[in-house]
């Protein structure tokens, strides 16, 4: 008889939205406000916070817009002005954003963003460039260029690190000074740091909860509950966030209640490259039935501020630590370096497969996915698929794909486990 698997919903996640919402609120809001409005691709939307700017992440605007469901009407929007398909689709959710506003074309009022007084360009794909000059062209937008080199030679690493800091102390700092009309607040920007750290250091703790077996929550989970650790750092409202998921958890395990019922997941897969945004209810929907569940991955993990690189004291060397520390994602999207990372997640997370999700419009998470197969493969002895999809464009989602592939990689689990 088979085994029907559902997935056991976390109850903290639910506080997740009414914090997301707030925050969007406040940027909507700020012209209104008097308050100066910041837009920020890239990792780079610390320093505009520590100036007291609302400031919006181009991959957090992304996210809501896919959960609130305006992603459709945006990306159609940007099309009838000419973007390509196979351009970066975070992009086109801001392009078509922006030209739903010049044109009072009818979108949902809560994807409406004012305009910045400044957008600050943390470039590590040229995407990001073709962003801000694409905005620079059409608005007349100030931009701040911050070059983001990758690491593929761990001996470079202090000759770039060098570099990015030079950036920030030598272009960073002035410009925002220049723009604000006031000194750069080095306080402020180690109180950020400090809530990030306490922040970070109770997800940690979440973390371990992914490694149990079976699998206290999953990394859908953990995908709902980014915003504490992304466009919500320095909110102190994050670190309660996360002590009652924390609490959850720990009463979870303590009572043998598995993110899977009725008794805990058959696959324990590693996810690689963006989260689906717009489709995190469809892949799980895809995963659950076979008993499947995304533990671990980079984006979720280098992605974001771990607290051993984070020193309040020190608050722009942090910042840059942030990518060029020792979990510093300049690293880790090597693909070099990636063979590294993901085989230290699947020993650590007991990984039985691999997926691959190939965003079509974002070519930088897409370096060598099956070259980095084979070598995990060889090693490990877990099998790996590719899925090509986008994470928020729904004309590049294919459901026979995904159900093709996804049945290939737990058959291939199952015969190796034979």
């Amino acid at each position: 008889m088979d085994v029907k698997y559902k997935i056991n919903r976390l109850e903290s996640t639910n506080s997740i939205r009414p914090l997301v919402d707030k925050h969007w609120e406040g940027l909507r809001t700020a012209k209104a406000k008097g308050e100066l409005v910041g837009w920020a691709s890239g990792p780079s939307f610390i320093f505009p916070y520590a100036m007291g700017m609302k400031c919006h992440f181009m991959a957090g605007y992304a996210s809501y817009c896919g959960g609130i469901g305006a992603a459709d009407e945006l990306l159609k929007a940007a099309e009838s002005i000419g973007e390509l398909a196979d351009t970066c689709s975070y992009h086109r959710l801001h392009t078509g954003m922006v030209e739903a506003i010049l044109k009072n074309i009818p979108i949902n009022e809560q994807a409406k963003l004012p305009m910045p007084d400044l957008m600050v360009c943390g470039r590590y794909c040229t995407e990001q460039a073709h962003y801000s000059e694409a905005f620079y062209r059409k608005l007349g937008i100030r931009i701040l260029p911050l070059e983001l080199p990758f690491i593929f030679r761990e001996e470079d690493r202090p000759r770039i690190r060098k570099f990015v800091l030079r950036q920030v102390k030598e272009v960073v700092i002035p410009t925002l000074e220049d723009v604000c009309g006031k000194p750069f607040d080095y306080a402020r920007l180690s109180e950020i740091l400090s809530v990030l750290k306490q922040t970070a250091i109770i997800r940690n703790k979440c973390w371990e909860f992914l490694a149990t077996k079976p699998a206290t929550w999953t990394l859908w989970d953990y995908a709902v509950s980014m915003a504490p650790v992304i466009y919500m750092m320095g909110d102190p409202k994050g670190i309660p966030y996360y002590e009652n998921l924390l609490k959850e958890l720990q009463e979870r395990h303590k009572n043998g209640i598995p993110a899977m019922a009725p008794a805990g997941e058959k696959y324990r897969i590693y996810w690689d490259g963006w989260i689906p945004w717009a489709f995190l209810g469809k892949f799980m929907r895809k995963f659950t039935p076979s008993g499947a569940v995304c533990l671990t991955g980079r984006y979720p993990w280098e992605m974001f501020a771990h607290p051993e690189s984070i020193d309040p004291e020190n608050p722009i060397e942090s910042a840059v630590d942030w990518l060029y520390g020792n979990h510093g994602i300049a690293t880790h999207l090597a693909p070099k370096g990636a063979i590294g990372k993901i085989g230290e997640l699947i020993e650590e997370y007991s990984i039985d497969g691999m997926v691959m999700f190939s965003s079509k419009s974002c070519r930088m998470w897409n370096l060598s996915n099956l070259d980095v197969i084979d070598a995990l493969e060889k090693k490990y002895g877990i099998p790996g698929v590719v899925i090509e999809a986008d994470m928020i464009d729904p004309e590049m989602v294919s459901d026979s794909q995904i159900n093709t592939r996804l049945d290939a990689l737990f058959e291939n689990i199952d015969g190796r486990r034979k």
